[in-house]
């Protein structure tokens, strides 16, 4: 099966990715949409982050109005926000570094 996340490809992982909002929320809301060739989730937070992921068959596409850092060894995926600073190091993790 094949993963895209705002466009790039990423690696397949079994129990999926957990998100890190740098910025917290309050409340969210989360429709999901059943067709007979898959399945689009929204997913929208008070602190603006807007999450639509379509399933089907073949793939899982999700796009994240954010900027976003993939935590490869843990399984994250960070959602930056302007005001923080994250850094990818080589072995894969993420780091926040303000």
């Amino acid at each position: 099966m094949k993963v895209f996340l705002n466009g790039q490809e990423i690696e397949f992982a079994e129990g999926g990715y957990e998100y890190i909002f740098l910025k917290s929320y309050q409340k969210h809301h989360k429709e999901t949409i059943k067709k007979g060739n898959g399945e689009l989730t929204i997913q929208m937070y008070d602190n603006g982050v807007q999450i639509r992921t379509l399933v089907t068959k073949e793939e899982v596409a999700t796009l994240i109005n954010r900027e976003v850092l993939i935590d490869r060894p843990n399984k994250k995926i960070y959602i930056l926000e302007p005001d923080r600073q994250a850094i990818q190091k080589e072995d894969g993790s993420v780091e926040i570094v303000n």
